[in-house]
């Protein structure tokens, strides 16, 4: 659930209630209301602070659980990487062609109210959302990686806004050649070959070559009896196999002339699939000084509570 959250959405709101519980308790004492509603008033203030900092501990405790591992000596699974962002083909962003690996832009027009309440107020209205979801590669000095950026939290990205003929533009973006850091699922580019392909291809492959029975038998018809016995037919079926075996080689050789093995995609699971232009030691501190401030607050509002008690 607490995947679901922004961090900055998350901290700046808790900040903003507090703040809003402090300027409405100042209100209530010059007017001299009864404790019961600075209690409510505190302990909204609590329950903010408190949702806040279970949600910094919450990333923190995530990003403890993710092993830090160079890509050359990376296994599958959930893991964090830190190196270079890079695209084959290149990417800009839709309005300024800034070279990029990665880009989100929306365009606004703004139009002023024509009904007599609304003479005079101007409003925006979303005229066009992009968002990249191209796959980029990530090099830490070791080997490569490609990154599918597709449901992934990108923080702390580089933001331009301008407005031009009464249209307000903005656009974040990831700039390329720049260094990243990374959080998600590393799955190997090979195609895993379970009992289940492999049974599929064998009856596809089977049936095919009953469909020229001659060349079968040809093949297959040891003792020229005019058909196949139990022995011979697994004969055709090991031939079979060895097919799957040489095609799949092939593929894999193909799909793999740049070297790069493994591609960091989206968790299944309630992890974090993260994407940010800071150090990874640069997030974790930035999450533990949130974690602080929300917890002095939280103990100070409950302070509070307690002496109205």
């Amino acid at each position: 659930m607490l995947r679901r959250f922004k961090t900055q959405t998350v901290n700046l709101l808790a900040l903003g209630m507090v703040g809003g519980v402090f300027v409405a308790a100042f209100f209530l004492h010059l007017n001299r209301h009864s404790h019961g509603e600075w209690q409510l008033l505190l302990a909204l203030g609590a329950g903010a602070t408190f949702f806040a900092s279970l949600f910094n501990y919450w990333r923190l405790l995530k990003m403890t659980e993710a092993p830090i591992s160079t890509i050359a000596a990376a296994a599958q699974g959930y893991i964090e990487l830190y190196g270079k962002a890079s695209c084959e083909k290149p990417v800009k962003t839709p309005y300024q062609g800034i070279p990029c690996v990665w880009y989100r832009a929306w365009a606004f027009a703004n139009r002023e109210g024509d009904d007599e309440e609304s003479i005079g107020i101007t409003s925006s209205h979303l005229l066009d959302y992009s968002e990249s979801q191209t796959i980029f590669n990530l090099d830490d000095g070791t080997a490569k990686c490609e990154v599918n950026p597709q449901g992934a939290e990108v923080i702390h990205f580089m933001a331009r806004t301008w407005r031009k003929n009464d249209h307000r533009y903005a656009e974040e973006y990831l700039p390329a050649g720049k260094p990243l850091y990374v959080i998600g699922q590393l799955d190997t580019r090979k195609e895993v070959l379970d009992d289940a392909k492999i049974n599929q291809y064998l009856r596809e492959k089977l049936a095919d070559w009953k469909t020229r029975p001659q060349q079968l038998l040809n093949r297959f018809d040891q003792n020229r009896d005019g058909q196949l016995d139990m022995h011979e037919w697994q004969q055709a079926r090991q031939q079979a196999h060895q097919c799957l075996l040489a095609e799949h080689a092939i593929q894999t050789h193909n799909s793999n002339k740049s070297g790069i093995e493994y591609t960091l995609v989206k968790p299944a699971s309630n992890q974090l699939f993260l994407i940010s232009a800071i150090s990874p030691q640069q997030l974790r501190d930035s999450h533990k000084n949130w974690l602080a401030i929300h917890s002095c607050l939280l103990l100070l509002l409950l302070v509070l509570y307690l002496q109205l008690a």
